[in-house]
């Protein structure tokens, strides 16, 4: 007869193996969508409200069923009606270490990536970055590739939106690793007035812009939010210095800029735990002065 030892380990056993299911079948591809709301000083009414929703870290190929994964995060994002789609970099899986299974990974997941991405629909259009994997692979044919897709590639650059009078920059800077980023945010050729939003892929890039520069908000991913999120404890991995254990995703309080980290659609390794993927959507609106 089975002891009352025995059962507890037996039910303890089958709720492991649950938890570990989940965190590796399920988990990873449970997508959800973020809102936020960030006030912007001088912020004209014409862009109030302006939105941007942001895809980071896709990974094709991390997971299983990925292409179901992505047509998920393009139908999120086309669903939230955003101003503007922003690609945040790591569109597959590398390793600086093995370049010709990075080649290979690549090389098989852009094709299917291709039309599911194409289908992406917002007034301004898609504007991308590059991430580290982009650069472990060929960060040229990268780029080019998003070109193909009709996404403005962002290194070191600056895209102006205009709603009548008004204008917002849009920049994007290069890998914090493996690029050299532009202390302005590639938005130096703008008016200081103008309110401006940096992409970085890594949330590190903000250690590189200068204080001098107007950066209203920068946007980072390249965390996954940890992954694995532990009570008490936070996220053991980060691979960032500017975001500690608690803040893997969010708002990095360290940051001397204000810094969001999403934490991303894809995983390297498939599994997730308190960390749910999302399509982050980023709403501007006027700053009110008390």
């Amino acid at each position: 007869m089975m002891t009352m030892w025995t059962a507890l380990a037996a039910v303890i056993a089958i709720v492991l193996v649950i938890a570990i299911a989940r965190a590796v079948l399920t988990a990873p591809l449970t997508l959800r969508l973020t809102r936020i709301d960030v006030p912007i000083d001088l912020l004209a009414p014409e862009l109030d409200g302006y939105s941007i929703a942001i895809l980071s870290d896709l990974h094709y190929g991390g997971t299983i069923l990925p292409g179901r994964l992505l047509a998920r995060a393009v139908r999120i994002a086309n669903e939230a009606t955003p101003d503007l789609i922003a690609l945040l970099g790591d569109y597959a899986l590398s390793h600086s270490r093995f370049p010709t299974l990075s080649r290979w990974l690549y090389e098989w997941a852009l094709p299917p990536m291709t039309e599911p991405l194409r289908s992406l629909r917002a007034r301004d259009g898609i504007v991308a970055i590059l991430g580290n994997h982009d650069y472990d692979y060929d960060a040229t044919k990268v780029a080019t590739w998003l070109r193909s897709l009709g996404a403005h590639v962002l290194v070191n650059e600056c895209t102006v939106i205009h709603r009548g009078a008004a204008t917002l920059g849009i920049g994007g800077v290069d890998d914090w690793t493996h690029g050299r980023i532009d202390p302005d945010g590639g938005c130096a050729s703008l008016a200081p007035e103008v309110p401006r939003v940096v992409l970085s892929h890594n949330p590190d890039g903000v250690l590189e812009l200068t204080p001098h520069a107007r950066a209203d908000l920068v946007i980072a991913g390249h965390t996954h939010g940890g992954q694995i999120v532990l009570p008490l404890l936070g996220a053991p991995a980060r691979h960032c210095s500017i975001c500690d254990a608690s803040s893997a995703s969010g708002w990095v309080s360290r940051s001397p800029i204000r810094l969001y980290v999403t934490t991303g659609v894809g995983v390297v390794l498939p599994v997730r735990v308190n960390c749910p993927a999302e399509v982050l959507l980023v709403r501007l609106v006027p700053l009110v002065h008390r």
